[in-house]
This record gives structure tokens, sequence and C-alpha cells, in this order.
């Protein structure tokens, strides 16, 4: 199928006036030239599509032909080129059996017009997109200065539909991704649902430690930590013996690690969760509990410290001095709260030790782990971005769906431009061919 058709664009400015590019940009702009040049486009092939079947227009004959003309009508549409009216033609095939409409757009042979959608898949993306950083209301809004925008409750609803396309696409993206370190972390959102006051949010990042990469292997909402566990394993998204870096989250370390699976306690967790404990007991006051505070988190850091610069030159009996040195006085430490009374921040200590200095062990072996779990806890701010203002609250369809495009635009832009590539079959531009020609005289266009 082929279209032409011919443009003429004249443009003047007064011999007085020096005007910013800005501003003949802006006029330019509102000529609607890419709008009226796709309708013309469309009508263009409408019209070649019409004649391919009933012959040139009053032609000698024509009332023989199978295929009739009956008549035109109006189709609207929204695109990201602006809003359109496509006048259209209708075709009767006469020889059409009696179970069957015998009237038909030829030119939906060329063109998907999505149905009876007004607004058509790249607008509707790119509505949703707009949604994933702004509210529902605002992203209808921020359209106006260039294209007309579906309403907050259209963009609710296709943000529904893509999010639920991009978690059943994302697992094609991950599935043997190998991680040899998982960070999972969740949080909470307000819930508009009647059977809960909050949403659980969990989120896993995978990281390729060889590789400094980290992809988000999974987003769920209200789910059981065993069965994200579980799903990532059957995919093969997470390497047997990978390494699992977390808070003190008893669910997520239960789920995740096994036999030949360590758990790394995220480091910067350990002070607040110990001042916590320390309160808590009740037993010291204000400045020792800060005392306390200071001298593990010190230890703890020089392990740290101990492993990034031993580590590069493989002096692995000094990580090794280091880490009995850091066990001994986290122990000492462990002791000497429970004799003044202090139960709760003793057993803290005692219960995540192993889990505290599993990184520098893992480097002792030659193997890196990561120490922090800030990675997540990076993506954890954009749920509060986007999702946890006071007066946000969601249904778990809706909040599921809206995190899934957020983080994964987020954590994977790769992945999220190839599901919109995917999304408004950016593959068929293959079959566009293009010629464009201008020419200018005397300042005339």
């Amino acid at each position: 199928m082929h279209a032409t058709i011919d443009v003429r664009f004249e443009l003047s400015i007064d011999d007085d006036k020096t005007l910013p590019l800005a501003t003949l940009a802006e006029a330019v702009t509102d000529q609607n030239l890419e709008a009226v040049l796709l309708e013309s486009l469309v009508e263009s092939l409408d019209a070649a599509s019409v004649e391919a079947l009933c012959g040139e227009k009053h032609a000698h004959g024509n009332g023989d032909q199978r295929f009739q003309r009956a008549g035109t009508d109006t189709r609207t549409a929204v695109t990201t080129a602006g809003e359109h009216e496509f006048s259209l033609h209708y075709v009767e095939d006469t020889a059409a059996s009696p179970d069957e409409s015998s009237y038909f757009r030829p030119v939906e042979d060329v063109l998907d017009f999505d149905g009876q959608n007004r607004y058509q898949q790249d607008i509707a993306a790119k509505s949703v997109d707009l949604a994933t950083s702004l509210s529902y209301r605002d992203a209808a809004n921020h359209g106006d200065s260039f294209v007309s925008m579906p309403s907050p409750t259209t963009i609710n609803r296709h943000a529904k539909k893509y999010g639920h396309k991009l978690k059943q696409f994302l697992p094609d993206c991950v599935a043997g991704t190998d991680a040899d370190a998982v960070i999972p972390d969740g949080t909470k959102c307000h819930s508009q649902d009647d059977d809960r006051s909050s949403h659980s949010v969990q989120a896993t990042l995978g990281e390729d430690t060889a590789e400094e990469s980290r992809s988000l292997l999974d987003l769920s909402v209200n789910a059981d930590w065993d069965e994200t566990a579980a799903e990532l394993d059957d995919i093969g998204a997470v390497t047997d013996d990978a390494t699992v870096v977390s808070d003190a989250d008893s669910g997520i370390v239960t789920a995740f690690t096994d036999e030949n699976r360590d758990h790394q306690l995220d480091l910067v967790h350990v002070g607040r969760t110990l001042g916590y404990t320390l309160w808590d007991d009740g037993v010291f006051s204000l400045d020792r509990r800060k005392e306390i505070v200071s001298e593990v988190i010190d230890e703890v850091f020089h392990l740290k410290n101990s492993v990034a610069k031993h580590r590069p030159a493989e002096e692995f009996a000094a990580i090794r001095s280091r880490i009995a040195r850091t066990r001994e006085r986290l122990e000492k430490t462990a002791w000497q709260l429970e004799q003044f009374g202090s139960a709760k921040a003793a057993g803290y200590l005692r219960r995540w030790l192993p889990s505290i200095v599993t990184f520098a062990e893992h480097a002792v072996e030659g193997f890196e782990v990561p120490w922090t779990s800030n990675p997540v806890e990076r993506l954890m701010g954009e749920v509060s971005k986007r999702c946890k203002n006071q007066w946000m609250r969601w249904t778990a369809e809706g909040l599921e769906a809206i995190l899934q495009l957020r983080l994964v635009k987020y954590a994977d832009p790769e992945y999220y431009q190839a599901f919109l590539d995917e999304l408004l079959q950016r593959s068929t531009k293959t079959a566009i061919n293009c010629d464009l020609s201008i020419e200018s005289t005397s300042g005339k266009v």
C-alpha cells in the first residue's frame, strides 16, 4: 500500500521583527502539522484501499463490482501526534453470507485502530509512563500543554492493564539470571480495600557481583516470601549458593536461606536495631546507649574497612584475624549486656553475629558479597515517592500495577523499554518506508 500527499507550508515574518527561535518553534507546533499530516496520510491510504476493491471513483462498470462504496463515517482518535478526525469509507461486500457483516472499512486491513478505543496505544502508554512519576490527576493534566491526555480514571485503567502485562513479561527477562546475591526488602502502603489497613510491598533485587549489575527479580503485593523465593528458584533467577543480603526480617531470612545459602545482615541496620533493643530493655541511660551502639558500630565497620583494604591484595590472614577479633569483641559485649540485664540487646547480637561477618568470611574464600542492602533501600525510596504520600490509598491491584511499572523502569530501564517496544509493536516499523523532500526558496518553505 502506497500513499503520497503534497504539502505546501508558507511562513512569513515581519521585516521589522526579531523573534526568539523558541517563539518560532511554538508557532510551528501550534499548527499541529503532525496531526494534519497523519490525517492526510490515513485518508490517502483509505482512498487507495477502497479503490483497490471498488475501482476508481465514478469509473464505468463499478456497479458490477462485488465490492461497492457505502459512504463515509468519521473516526476520532488521539495519538501522540494530536487529536484526529478521520473521514473513512465503508465498503459493502455484496457476496457476503447472511450470517456475517457485509459492511467494513478496507483501511482497517492496513491500519489497526485499536478497536473502539479513542486513545491509541501510543498515547495510552505515554500517559501511563507519566503516571509512574505523577499522580493520575497530574498525569492527565500534564499533557494539556502538548497533547490531549486521557482522564485520570482512564489512565488508571491503562496502568492496571499494562502493569499486569509487565508482570507477565518480566519473568522471561530475568529467567536464568543466576544472581549470586539476592537483596529482598519490604515496606507498607495505605490500603483502600475493606479487608486491610495497609498493603505489604515486597521487592527482590538480584545482583551479579562480578559484573556489578542488578535487576529487579520480583515485585509483589501482599505475597508470601516463601512463594517468591520458590518462584525465583523455579526460573533460575538465583544461584543455589547465592548470598542473601537483608535486614533482620526473619521471614526473608527463612524464605531465601538454606544449607547452601548464607545470610549477610545489612551492617547499616546493626546500629539502628541495637539502639532500639537497648531502649526496649530500659536498662541504660540515653548517653550510655549511644556509647554502646557507637562501640559496636566502630567494630563492625572496622571489619568492613579491613576487608576492603586486604581483599584486593589477597591478604586473607589479616582478614581472618580481624574476623576473629570482631567475633570476640561482639560476644564479649553481648555477655556484658546480659550481665546488666539487657537481655534483648544481648540476644540480638548473639543471634545475628554470624550474619554480620558473612561478607568477610566469603572474602577469605575469594568471593565478594555485598555488606549492605542499600540498593533495595533506594528501590523502597521509589515506592515512597510514588505511593506513600499521606493521602494516597490503594487497592492491591492498582498498587502492584503502578509499582511494577515504576520499579522496572527505575531498576531495569532496558527491560522497560523492551516491554514498551513489544506493547506498541514497534518492530512493525520495518514495514514502513518514508521519503521526505523539502525545497525552500527566498525564505519560503
